[in-house]
């Protein structure tokens, strides 16, 4: 796919990430990342090449082509028989390998093609980049958040993947899984079922929440690339939030108004963000909410990394403050 001759022996340079590189990337400290996430990231290969001159201009060629070919589908309401098709996939790999957990992995994180990092395209040495880097912010983020949680609710819990990291970091918490496909709430009780963990799958609509499940105090509420599908129909599920109690709220999504639109791989993203209508606004929303007194926000951070098209692993960490 890429073209190697006539680069320059600076241009074919491999870097690698390591604990700091992973500190500056979370927004945490080095020492938050000692223990098991620095034996984490020195079992894998995070070596990379970034791509300069015609390698770059011909994978920003081609990403934005993919956007402008309108191949894309749009996010919204209409996509739920997509993702239940998509999830049910999952369940029925999950089925077929005795319960392999490698086959929670979503479709969306691909192996063999280039990442995004520091608004940039890098090409990686290991194909699996993107998911062993995501496996270390799992458990990073995880431990720093998690730890005192009673109950984690996990809206948009898609694959499962990110209950079944943390039913096996903390097997005593409960977990409920909420997701408006059918398939997802079916993994998260075949997983119940076979691991005799607190979990249980609940259907739910970002669009139409369900005003009778009522969160727990003492609780988070969780979400990973599952609000960007709802555009900028965001406000019913704000809203249940606020009306339901004080539980911390962990968002890690694509956020559009952090991209920088004089840089060309940002611009590439946004592009394709807005293509896709992923959602927009919910930075600025959370802000007036923290100035009227009705929110904390407590991080926002850009992450600085990602997928092909897309910088998914954004965090926003925020708090009700009071019910209205």
């Amino acid at each position: 796919m890429f073209e190697h001759e006539g680069l320059s022996p600076q241009e074919m340079t491999h870097e690698t990430l390591g604990v700091e590189d992973f500190a500056g990337l979370f927004g945490t400290s080095v020492d938050a990342l000692r223990g098991h996430c620095q034996t984490l990231i020195a079992q894998s290969d995070f070596r990379y090449r970034t791509l300069f001159g015609r390698e770059r201009d011909q994978v920003l060629l081609d990403v934005l082509k993919q956007v402008d070919s309108g191949q894309f589908t749009v996010a919204g309401k209409e996509r739920k028989k997509q993702w239940e098709k998509g999830w049910a996939e999952n369940l029925e790999s999950f089925r077929e390998h005795d319960r392999d957990f490698s086959k929670l992995v979503p479709k969306y994180i691909r192996s063999h093609q280039p990442a995004r990092l520091n608004q940039n395209y890098v090409i990686p040495v290991d194909p699996n980049f993107e998911l062993n880097w995501y496996e270390i912010f799992q458990h990073w983020l995880f431990t720093a958040f998690f730890k005192e949680a009673k109950v984690v609710y996990e809206f948009g819990c898609g694959s499962g993947i990110n209950l079944a990291k943390l039913a096996r970091l903390y097997p005593d918490k409960r977990y409920v899984g909420l997701d408006w496909a059918a398939p997802s709430t079916e993994i998260v009780d075949e997983m119940a079922r076979v691991y005799g963990w607190n979990m249980k799958g609940r259907l739910f609509d970002f669009f139409h929440p369900d005003e009778s499940l009522k969160i727990e105090e003492g609780s988070i509420v969780f979400t990973v690339g599952a609000l960007e599908q709802t555009g900028r129909n965001y406000e019913a599920f704000l809203q249940y939030l606020l009306r339901g109690s004080e539980a911390l709220c962990v968002n890690i999504e694509p956020i559009v108004e952090w991209y920088d639109q004089t840089n060309l791989v940002d611009y590439a993203a946004i592009r394709f963000h807005t293509q896709r209508k992923y959602w927009e606004g919910f930075p600025n929303r959370l802000k007036e909410l923290d100035r009227a007194g009705r929110v904390e926000i407590l991080k926002m951070k850009r992450s600085y990394f990602g997928s092909l098209f897309v910088e998914g692993y954004s965090q926003t960490i925020w708090r009700p403050l009071e019910k209205a």
